[in-house]
C-alpha cells in the first residue's frame, strides 16, 4: 500500500509539472530504500548491466536494467547514481532531458542512455529499481574499458644543458591511464622518470623528467618521445637550439676567421689594383709607342 500511494502521489505532481518534483522523488526514493534494505537481498529480481565495452568522454554510454518478470504498468522504474549519487529517472521523466533518457526495450528490460559522458559520470555507483526490487553496481574505471589520450601532447615542455647535465622535462596533463613514456635515441630508449603526479576523478596530470650526462638529442634532429597510454601509442618530438659538437666554433676562432677572410679580401683588392696599374700604365707606354713611329713616318714622307 506504501508503494502504491507513493507512486500515485508522484504521478500526480509529475503530471502538474511541480518545481520541486526531484526533491519529492528523492524523499520517496530514500522512504523505499530504508524499506528495501530489510528485504534479503536473495528476492532481488532486478539487474544492472553495464557496459562491457570502451567508454569514452563525450560519446553515450548506456546501462540496462532486466528483470526476471514482465515490468507491469503498476510498477515504478527508478534509476540512481552519477557523482552525487542522485535520483536521475523516475517513470521516463529524468533530471535533464538532454543529458539522461530512458527507453523500453522489452516487456523485462529498460534502458537509460547518458548523452555525452564527462568525468563527473564515471568512477561512481549507479542503481536501477523496479517496484521494490532493486540493484546497484559501481562503473569502476580501469584501462580494459577507458582510455583517454591528452588533448596536447605536452605542456610546460624544458629541456637544457646545466652543469654538464641535460635536463628534459614535460607534463601531460588529462591522461589515462597513467602514460609510461621514454626517449629515443639512435634506437636505444632512456625510460623517463615520473617526478609529480596528480588525478582528478579519474583523469591523470603526470609530469616527466630525465638527466643526463650524455645527450637526449641527435644532431639536427629533434627529440623523440614516445608514451605508452594503456594500448595505445602517443608520439611526439621535442624541438631543440644545440648544435652538433663539429659545428661548435668558439670566439677566439670565429674572430680569427674573420681576421683571415679581412685580410684576404684586402689582398685581393690590393692585387686587383696592381693588375690595373700595371696593364693601364704598359697600355700607355704601347700607345706613346705607337704614335711616336706614325710621327717619324709621317715626317720622313716629307
Amino acid at each position: 500500500m506504501l508503494m502504491a500511494a507513493d507512486d500515485q502521489y508522484i504521478g500526480h505532481r509529475i503530471q502538474e509539472g511541480d518545481d520541486n518534483i526531484e526533491t519529492d522523488m528523492e524523499i520517496t526514493f530514500t522512504v523505499i530504500s530504508v524499506y528495501i534494505s530489510f528485504i534479503p537481498m536473495a528476492t532481488t529480481k532486478v539487474t544492472l548491466e553495464l557496459p562491457n565495452g570502451m567508454i569514452e568522454i563525450g560519446k553515450e554510454l548506456k546501462l540496462k536494467c532486466k528483470s526476471l518478470k514482465d515490468i507491469h504498468s503498476h510498477q515504478s522504474r527508478q534509476w540512481r547514481g552519477g557523482e552525487d549519487n542522485k535520483l536521475l529517472c523516475y517513470d521516463g521523466v529524468t533530471i535533464d532531458s538532454k543529458k539522461y533518457k530512458e527507453e523500453i526495450k522489452s516487456s523485462t528490460v529498460y534502458e537509460l542512455t547518458i548523452e555525452k559522458v564527462s568525468e563527473s559520470d564515471l568512477q561512481c555507483p549507479y542503481a536501477c529499481r523496479i517496484g521494490f526490487d532493486i540493484d546497484q553496481k559501481f562503473l569502476d574505471i580501469n584501462e580494459k574499458n577507458f582510455v583517454y589520450m591528452p588533448d596536447r601532447n605536452a605542456t610546460d615542455l624544458v629541456y637544457q644543458h646545466q652543469n654538464g647535465t641535460f635536463i628534459l622535462s614535460f607534463e601531460l596533463q588529462k591522461v589515462f591511464p597513467k602514460p609510461v613514456c621514454k626517449v629515443i635515441i639512435n634506437g636505444a630508449t632512456r625510460s623517463l622518470t615520473v617526478t609529480n603526479e596528480s588525478k582528478s576523478r579519474v583523469l591523470w596530470n603526470v609530469t616527466y623528467g630525465l638527466e643526463s650526462a650524455e645527450p637526449l638529442h641527435n644532431c639536427l634532429d629533434p627529440i623523440q618521445i614516445e608514451c605508452l597510454v594503456g594500448k595505445r601509442t602517443l608520439r611526439f618530438t621535442v624541438e631543440h637550439t644545440f648544435v652538433c659538437k663539429d659545428q661548435q666554433i668558439s670566439e677566439e676562432t670565429r674572430i680569427l676567421i674573420s681576421i683571415t677572410v679581412c685580410i684576404a679580401a684586402t689582398l685581393l683588392v690590393a692585387l686587383l689594383v696592381i693588375a690595373v696599374c700595371y696593364v693601364w700604365k704598359k697600355s700607355s707606354i704601347t700607345w706613346k709607342h705607337l704614335y711616336d713611329t706614325v710621327r717619324m713616318e709621317s715626317m720622313d714622307a716629307k
